[in-house]
């Protein structure tokens, strides 16, 4: 299977102002329990539990590439709204540290498919959530252009599901 790669460009990351309590949002699609901290975290597992199947790691691996620089992105727009990029969740105003429990450790391979595309599809509604909530253009955009890979992800686990026997 060759992975399309979705050919628009990520945007400049920048804000309209500092806003500490977006930053906390953030810091939850950043490295709470349904993140692209976790989504890294699972898709090298993956990868690693997958090595006798060159294709599914090549593919996994691809994604997770990816999923590495939606960290990399949601960092560097949480030091712009003011906060330190710490990997915590933030709810009720209070912090909970990124834990290696929010990995899946499944290893069949149908049920990490599933799980993944479940997963991917957490992670959009989690986006859309904050979108609604910020007025901040900058940061809609670029939360959105994030969205277009997490539904390139879906499209790619689905297919390959549907070509497991």
């Amino acid at each position: 299977m060759q992975i399309q790669k979705i050919d628009v460009p990520y945007p400049e990351i920048k804000v309209e102002q500092k806003d500490v309590e977006l930053a906390k949002e953030i810091l939850n699609l950043y490295a709470g329990e349904i993140s692209e901290d976790t989504a890294v975290h699972n898709y090298v597992f993956q990868m690693l539990i997958m090595s006798e199947d060159q294709n599914r790691k090549k593919i996994i691996k691809e994604i997770a590439i990816t999923e590495m620089k939606h960290l990399e992105i949601l960092g560097l727009l949480i030091k712009e709204l003011g906060l330190t990029p710490f990997y915590v969740g933030v709810k009720n105003n209070t912090t909970k540290w990124w834990s290696g429990e929010y990995v899946n450790y499944e290893k069949e391979w149908k049920k990490i498919l599933l799980d993944n595309i479940g997963l991917e599809e957490l992670a959009i509604q989690n986006y859309q959530k904050v979108i609604e909530k910020t007025k901040d253009e900058h940061v809609r955009h670029i939360l959105k252009r994030i969205i277009l890979d997490e539904r390139l992800h879906i499209e790619i686990f689905s297919k390959l599901y549907s070509e497991c026997k």
